[in-house]
């Protein structure tokens, strides 16, 4: 019965994922989601991506494309908010998001390395406004945040498309092959869970 719906749901997701990544709205959406989350949006923009990479192969590297030039304009953008507005609109961004104490940490850290700490802030799951902000709001040299954004992104945004066009079938099918067995254990940790809460 799990195993149906599973499949069933699966068949239902890649449809209308595939649907819509094949429609004119794929690539501005893309475009617009990863420009937004370099400035404000509080949702990684592989969330969106990833489905949309794994429904259709022959458009991954495209999806990876509009997100990096998305992501870079976003992420001039919010630097020149951190430069020029960052008493109105950076401070309206970090506390809609309780972000105050880590932007203050990483704005210290991005002072002193620069490069490094933008490429970091681009490649991991720090939230990417942090750096962008902070970069701005500093006045790290704009050719070395640049460089270290596009650097970081690129491989971020590349690497997923790559791991999903390489390995993304092979994955899904030994996910499949186990679907009892993570099922099963999936229970077991939510019953630890419960008990512990309790």
């Amino acid at each position: 019965m799990i195993r149906n719906f599973y499949f069933s749901l699966k068949k239902y997701l890649l449809e209308k994922s595939s649907r819509f990544t094949k429609s004119r709205l794929a690539y501005p959406f893309i475009f617009i989601l990863c420009f937004l989350e370099s400035i404000i949006f509080p949702f990684p923009q592989e969330v969106f991506m990833i489905p949309m990479m794994a429904s259709d192969r022959d458009r991954i590297f495209k999806i990876a494309w509009f997100a990096l030039l998305g992501s870079l304009f976003g992420a001039m953008a919010a630097y020149f908010i951190g430069m020029y507005l960052f008493e109105s609109i950076g401070m309206y961004i970090l506390n809609l998001y309780d972000l105050n104490e880590a932007f203050s940490n990483f704005s210290d850290q991005v002072s002193e390395f620069g490069f490094i700490y933008v490429f970091i802030g681009g490649f991991t799951p720090v939230p990417f406004k942090i750096v962008t902000l902070s970069s701005g709001f500093i006045g790290i040299n704009f050719l070395i945040f640049i460089t270290a954004s596009i650097i970081s992104r690129s491989v971020r945004f590349f690497l997923i498309g790559y791991i999903i066009w390489k390995f993304g079938e092979d994955i899904m099918k030994s996910f499949e092959n186990r679907l009892n067995t993570y099922l099963i254990l999936f229970l077991i940790f939510l019953t630890f869970i419960i008990i512990f809460l309790k």
